[in-house]
């Protein structure tokens, strides 16, 4: 009976530091930076957003919608031609019920996308759709 006790306090001697040092240096892979992905409406059109894998999103006209969130473990924010959360954006107008293509951005295009930091830690990418955008 004695040498039980002896075995499972040894065991106990032995694993407890590793189960702690495991819990002291778990590094998070879901914290971070957050480089957040926005679509504002500015036009006089509503928009319906479809991504693969999600359901489709109305955004109405003067509206906008965070569509995308991704974190990263640099201080730097992730541009939409990096993000590996969306590849392209696409918005459709519902014309008597059929929707029709009106914004095409495949392949992404950095350079039309706005970069904010409202605050520490937190990028945001806002993509501005206007009504000459949805003209061109």
């Amino acid at each position: 009976m004695n040498t039980i006790f002896k075995v499972k306090r040894l065991y106990l001697v032995l694993v407890l530091p590793l189960i702690i040092a495991m819990q002291c240096e778990e590094d998070d892979l879901s914290s971070g930076f957050e480089t957040a992905y926005t679509i504002d409406n500015t036009s006089s059109r509503d928009l319906i957003f479809f991504r693969d894998g999600f359901p489709q999103v109305a955004i109405n006209s003067n509206s906008n919608y965070q569509f995308a969130t991704e974190l990263n473990q640099v201080t730097e924010p992730i541009a939409p031609t990096a993000a590996s959360v969306f590849s392209s954006i696409k918005l459709y107008e519902d014309q008597e019920g059929s929707f029709i293509l009106v914004y095409n951005q495949d392949p992404l295009n950095d350079d039309v996308w706005t970069l904010t930091e409202p605050f520490e830690n937190k990028f945001i990418y806002t993509l501005n759709i206007t009504d000459a955008l949805l003209n061109e």
